[in-house]
């Protein structure tokens, strides 16, 4: 006999969530309190209840994603977000690798007067979470960077649009869904690891044709994404983007959460079923493209420093963050410094830095020296250039362990114990298995579980080694090494892997290449 169900979960099974969370919004702005039952529907607006220190939910505090449609935010959004961080958020500030912003400590009485100044500078945490079209990966510096392939900002701005304005057919899939489209020369955009996602490149006679990849994903069921062997026309990507949402929102799991994401009906149907799913909805036959565009590996997927724009006379610059983490006073910093030279506004990129834009050119040194000042380099160290870490037990159900304020003291112990240290290295600190920080593609990852060290249990991290996005080709997900290392030996665990590397590079010129060749058997243990 079938469950029978609450009329929550009828709610959640039958009606579009977002109308009933307009409902909340709209009372919410004249003041009525929420109703306890939807609390749990709040994620369609990027709210998410923080942990208590036993574990449970406090329905207090929540975290708020708020949705940067093309990763930018201009001097007026980033006045009000500095302000939303300041007055509302405790001054607790993430930038996240969706290339969004994350407040925390927000409480449900301060949602009006928030939802009021989103709206003042056409802003939304909207979509911003839930089961639905998740917010478009793409390229920081879209329309600016003057080697880019492609501008694909007006297609990321329409097929969001579309989503948003059709969202009684697509915010309720069995799970997330997410989108990658950008021209980016470098590739930081992250296409292998999006569940369907569009790669520019330029033919022979320079027709500019976007790679299709479909079904990349990481957490617990982690995979590289396939080659589509199609070719899209820009003018075609919507069609496309929108085909995949609807495959996915009719086919995929509903019964089975951890089988609910596209990666998993693409192995259920292998990609040729797939496509061909694809050009039935869509009415017509995409272009055959069996070779991959030449992909950019992931060390140097980067836009930091001052570089020339596109626009006569302006420059934008690239600025590293430690691990994401931006106080609330340093968030106002950002937004005076940028009114003091006229700057354009800032972009957040997918390694959770963040890039000032329409700076001009006399006075790009001065604005990127006090940025530097401010404790954001434009000219990082290789640590912290590509180092992340996710929200970690202080505010997520899953954490195990703490990560935000951990890997921030992390990176200053190696810079200070490394200070010569030049090699490209990808890090990422995770506080669970599900690692949304992407330690499984990263040169060295750490996921956060209790582990066993001189006769205790306390906070430690297992050790993957060898990750790197390079196309569907040449990426490679990190492997387990079989150590374990408590988290107040992770600095010297480091340290060991580069003095070995330093004494013995296994015949390799890199040391990303190294990590890659390093064989567990090889590896030293750090638990007992």
């Amino acid at each position: 006999m079938a469950k029978e169900l609450s009329a929550l979960e009828q709610l959640k099974a039958s009606r579009n969530p977002l109308r009933v969370i307009d409902d909340i919004y709209k009372e919410a702005l004249e003041g009525v309190p929420l109703k306890e039952e939807y609390i749990g529907l709040l994620k369609w607006y990027g709210m998410y209840p923080h942990i208590n220190s036993d574990g449970r939910e406090d329905k207090k505090y929540f975290m708020k994603r708020i949705k940067l449609v093309d990763t930018s935010m201009n001097l007026e959004q980033l006045k009000v977000m500095a302000k939303i961080g300041q007055d509302y958020a405790q001054g607790l500030v993430d930038f996240t690798n969706r290339q969004n912003v994350q407040f925390h400590y927000i409480q449900i009485k301060d949602m009006p007067e928030i939802f009021k100044l989103l709206e003042s500078v056409g802003l939304t945490s909207r979509m911003a979470s839930g089961d639905g079209p998740r917010p478009i990966m793409t390229c920081p510096v879209g329309g600016i960077d003057k080697d880019e392939i492609f501008d694909a900002r007006e297609l990321v701005k329409n097929v969001d649009t579309y989503f948003d304005k059709n969202d009684d057919r697509f915010c309720n899939f069995p799970r997330k869904y997410k989108i990658g489209i950008s021209g980016c020369a470098c590739h930081c955009a992250s296409h292998e690891i999006q569940d369907v996602a569009f790669t520019a490149f330029k033919t022979e006679m320079g027709e500019v044709l976007f790679d299709l990849t479909i079904g990349g994903g990481l957490s617990k069921s982690k995979q590289i994404a396939t080659r589509a062997n199609r070719y899209v026309k820009p003018e075609q990507v919507q069609d496309v983007a929108v085909a995949c949402a609807e495959i996915f929102r009719d086919n995929g799991n509903r019964d089975n959460r951890n089988k609910a994401r596209v990666r998993h009906l693409l192995n259920d149907w292998g990609i040729e079923k797939f496509v061909a799913e694809i050009e039935k909805v869509i009415g017509y036959s995409l272009q055959e493209g069996l070779v991959e565009p030449k992909i950019t590996s992931s060390e140097n997927r980067n836009h930091f420093g001052i570089n020339k724009a596109k626009q006569d006379g302006e420059s934008y610059v690239g600025f590293a963050t430690n691990s994401g983490r931006v106080a609330g006073e340093d968030f106002q910093a950002m937004y005076d410094i940028c009114k003091k030279y006229n700057a354009g506004g800032i972009t957040i990129t997918a390694t959770q830095n963040f890039i000032v834009y329409g700076v001009k050119d006399e006075v790009a040194q001065n604005l990127a020296d006090e940025f530097a000042n401010l404790g954001y380099p434009y000219i990082p160290t290789p640590f912290r250039a590509r180092l992340q870490s996710c929200t970690g037990k202080e505010f997520c159900k899953f954490g195990i362990t703490e990560t935000k304020e951990f890997a921030k003291k992390f990176l200053v112990e190696l810079e200070n114990r490394f200070p010569d240290f030049k090699e490209d290295v990808t890090m990422a600190i995770s506080g669970c298995g599900n690692g949304c920080s992407h330690p499984q593609i990263s040169d060295i990852g750490f996921v956060g579980g209790m582990i066993r060290h001189n006769g205790e249990r306390v906070e430690g991290y297992e050790v993957l080694l060898g990750g790197n996005l390079e196309g569907t080709t040449n990426s490679r997900l990190a492997r387990k090494v079989g150590v374990k290392v408590p988290a107040t030996g992770l600095v010297d665990y480091v340290g060991q892997l580069i003095n070995d590397y330093k004494a013995d590079n296994l015949g390799q010129k890199r040391f990303k290449d190294y990590l890659a060749a390093l064989q567990p058997a090889g590896a030293v243990e750090q638990d007992d």
